[in-house]
């Protein structure tokens, strides 16, 4: 039984996608006896007026001041978000870091230019392998900006092309170019994220598997974090026991959460 749970991707019902407010993750979060949690309520660059986005980040700031005040010590509330495709437009990112007093930037690459969200792809038509060099050569810029704390789910594209679309994607004819990023993380003291969400999915393993958490040691990686990629209460913390368990297998002792965007470690027991 391993203590210490953190979950340092979650979405409160800020974002478009996910069901419950703040003040609900931090209820159900007691309830399960989790340390604490990270909000990442998504940030899309390339859907930023589309999406209202700055008036969610406005709310979503505000709700999660509440939940501090309501639940103090009971729970460690990381304010963060999740920083999609910010090598799109650099003058938006730097906009949206300086707009809030964040604790934790969590950067993500859910598309590539000129594309839709890969979660809306059936892939028809399209040559898998392609799509994956042009979204790894977009992951290495965003790596190179050095402008979050973590890089979430970096196998990501996988989630669907295998998981949904069952296309038998092998992912280690990237492994060239993986290590671009993976590399870079490391050289920048940056973290990489273990997300656990395709657990509770069709495709059945974390992003990245282990083979990568591993790859990421090798090159010098000292920081992991572990998130669950909760977009409802229900999700909140679930796989971050067994992801702990991955961490430690891939060499380390300790996983990061982030406050006032400084890495924190807490023991792998």
């Amino acid at each position: 039984m391993y203590l210490n749970i953190f979950d340092s991707h979650t979405h409160s019902d800020t974002s478009w996608d996910a069901e419950h407010s703040i003040t609900f993750l931090c209820e159900t979060a007691v309830k399960k006896g989790i340390l604490g949690f990270a909000i990442t309520d998504h940030c899309e660059i390339n859907e930023y007026e589309s999406r209202d986005i700055e008036a969610r980040i406005m709310q979503g700031h505000f709700e999660m001041l509440k939940a501090r005040a309501a639940f103090g010590k009971s729970i460690m509330l990381s304010y963060g978000i999740e920083l999609g495709q910010m090598n799109y437009d650099l003058n938006l990112t730097r906009h949206v870091l300086a707009m809030k007093p964040y604790d934790f930037v969590l950067g993500s690459l859910h598309c590539i230019r000129g594309d839709q969200d890969f979660y809306y792809m059936d892939f028809q038509g399209t040559d898998p392998y392609a799509l994956l060099e042009e979204y790894y050569k977009e992951l290495y810029e965003i790596a190179k900006l050095n402008l979050f704390d973590s890089m979430a789910h970096i196998s990501y594209p996988i989630r669907y092309m295998n998981g949904k679309c069952g296309l038998g994607v092998d992912l280690s004819r990237m492994d060239d170019l993986i290590d671009l990023t993976l590399r870079t993380l490391a050289q920048n003291g940056k973290a990489l994220e273990i997300n656990t969400s395709g657990l509770r999915g069709p495709i059945g393993e974390t992003s990245p598997t282990l083979k990568y958490v591993k790859r990421f040691r090798e090159l010098g990686g000292e920081y992991l974090t572990l998130g669950s990629d909760a977009h409802a209460a229900e999700e909140l913390g679930e796989g971050i026991q067994e992801t702990m368990a991955m961490a430690s297998q891939a060499g380390f002792q300790y996983f990061t959460f982030y406050k006032k965007r400084q890495p924190r470690l807490l023991q792998i027991y």
